[in-house]
């Protein structure tokens, strides 16, 4: 029986293509990385995915086996004609050529209940890609995420650590981060320069701040690691914070969550 490693190669060369680089095209060709990425969204029939970047279908199969239906995009014309013949034989797969970032999301999304997001991400897009799916009103249960290592650290990064930063921040508002596995180099194909983690997101029901308490929030965030080096007084001068519900001499990456939510209520 041939190998993961040696269909994908095998499907590629059928429409004479290499991975892109420009697309960040690297395969997972791991079996057992598939079904733990699949066994982490703990998916139902009753579950409707959220696929981000169809590939070669082989992640997607896994999630239309357990789930009722699913929605992936696909950025590449010529992966996504050969996805659909592959996978002809489902019925509950929903194709979407594009780019996911240019998507209306929020539309698609629309009403649909118990649905997840699982993804296999460009590393050099991971930011706006999270950024974008936690734009909309009605966020997923669940995330699946498989990044870069060094992504996963940010996201997960505790205050005090090095990698704590605004992307951490804004992640672990939103919800529960947890590192699911590391998956290494070779689980892919062709082998990216770094190793790879899987990413758990599961958002909070209840967000700490919404409206203009949420955006003042991230400006404060935002404001404050543009100089992560100076202190609270200095980086959050153009707020005139009169009553500091911190110590204004500590940095930016010493605060947790909680603390910068008060530092943005004192700076409304």
């Amino acid at each position: 029986m041939p190998t993961l490693n040696q269909i994908t190669q095998e499907l590629l060369n059928s429409i004479e293509r290499r991975p892109q680089k420009r697309w960040g095209q690297n395969f997972l060709i791991d079996p057992a990385i598939l079904a733990r990425i699949a066994s982490a969204a703990d998916l139902s029939p009753t579950d409707t995915v959220i696929e981000i970047g169809t590939g070669l279908g082989i992640l997607t199969k896994e999630l239309a086996d357990r789930a009722g239906r699913v929605i992936t995009f696909e950025i590449d014309t010529e992966l996504l004609k050969l996805s659909k013949e592959i996978l002809a034989r489902y019925q509950n797969i929903e194709f979407i050529r594009g780019d996911f970032l240019k998507s209306d999301y929020a539309k698609i999304v629309r009403g649909l209940n118990n649905y997840k997001v699982v993804a296999n991400l460009p590393y050099y897009i991971t930011a706006p890609i999270v950024e974008k799916i936690f734009e909309v009103e009605h966020p997923p249960e669940t995330i699946i995420l498989t990044v870069q290592k060094e992504v996963a650290e940010r996201m997960a990064a505790r205050p005090g650590k090095k990698s704590y930063g605004s992307f951490a921040v804004f992640c672990q508002f939103h919800g529960k981060i947890e590192l699911v596995s590391l998956v290494q180099k070779t689980a892919f194909f062709p082998q990216p320069e770094v190793s790879s983690a899987i990413v758990k997101i599961t958002p909070h029901k209840n967000p700490p701040l919404v409206g203009a308490q949420k955006e003042r929030f991230f400006e404060v965030v935002h404001a404050a690691f543009q100089q992560r080096r100076k202190t609270m007084t200095n980086s959050l001068k153009k707020f005139d914070i009169k009553d500091w519900p911190v110590n204004p001499q500590r940095r930016p990456e010493t605060l947790s969550i909680d603390e910068f939510i008060a530092v943005s209520r004192a700076a409304l």
